[in-house]
């Protein structure tokens, strides 16, 4: 049975593979055959993991070649401790033959996680709700709201694929911690979950997202003006693959610092008269 080959060579941005894999050498070159074997015509090149899901078909194309630069080559083949398979791969743009490393969904978690936690991830800045309009500072005794960005509370996906698998990694925002910065509070934090991060203020209800300071920020450690809060996600993170693979992953946490001032008002009570209205006395 004769093959011909007729293939083209696409630039590819290659990301850091999952799998430790050697230097490619693409680009070999043959011209058609017999019984399955290429000896002329055809040109592979060797792909690493890729950013996204290839949204293209893909055929497995193991056969034998015979190149100039190699000699007799037949897939799969092992370089450097790696297996790699020959796909045929088939793109509104064209057919290319494509070595790919043999991996499963599994395989490119390690990559996937480093890339969500380094890059897409957001990093949340804590929001507040009822500060004084013109100093911008809390008041102790008075619940103060927290919030975060509606871009921070949302759930987060990275997929990578290598050849016809691929993996996507999910983070999912599941509670927003406050850290009042205040060492000598008997209660030094709260948090809040579901959609209580991104829930309008009501001045006269506190939220579930909401901290009072007991102590004014006079008396901070940090620069004897401010506390120095922080606002934290958690998120609970699985995993989906080709193949029907999932499941779940460490949870992490990322966060961000705010510089908070508190202040601590003093009423005096002037009594004028025996009424009530004048101060009962």
């Amino acid at each position: 049975m004769r093959r011909w080959l007729t293939v083209g060579v696409c630039a590819v941005l290659l990301w850091p593979a999952a799998a430790s894999a050697g230097p490619g050498d693409g680009g070999e070159v043959g011209s058609g055959g017999d019984d399955g074997t290429i000896t002329a015509g055809a040109t592979y090149v060797r792909e690493g993991v890729r950013r996204g899901r290839s949204e293209c078909t893909w055929q497995l194309a193991n056969s034998g070649a015979i190149v100039d630069s190699i000699g007799s080559v037949s897939w799969p083949r092992t370089v450097n401790g790696v297996t790699y398979n020959l796909w045929q791969r088939t793109c509104p743009d064209g057919t290319s033959f494509v070595e790919i490393a043999d991996v499963d969904s599994v395989d490119l978690l390690p990559a996937l996680l480093d890339d969500l936690r380094s890059r897409a991830l957001p990093r949340p800045t804590p929001v507040f709700e009822a500060l004084d309009p013109e100093f911008g500072w809390a008041y102790v005794r008075t619940p103060l709201d927290f919030r975060v960005a509606e871009s921070v509370w949302r759930n987060v996906s990275v997929t990578a694929s290598a050849g016809p698998v691929w993996a996507t990694v999910t983070a999912r925002p599941a509670r927003l911690v406050f850290e009042s910065g205040d060492p000598a509070a008997d209660v030094a934090s709260a948090s809040c979950s579901g959609s209580a991060p991104l829930d309008v203020y009501v001045a006269e209800v506190p939220g579930e997202c909401s901290y009072t300071f007991f102590n004014a920020s006079s008396t901070s450690p940090h620069d004897g003006y401010h506390f120095l809060t922080t606002v934290s996600v958690e998120w609970e993170i699985s995993w989906i693959g080709s193949g029907g693979g999932s499941g779940v992953l460490e949870p992490y946490t990322t966060s961000g610092t705010a510089e908070l001032a508190v202040a601590e008002v003093k009423g005096l009570v002037v009594c004028t008269g025996p009424r009530a209205s004048q101060g009962g006395c």
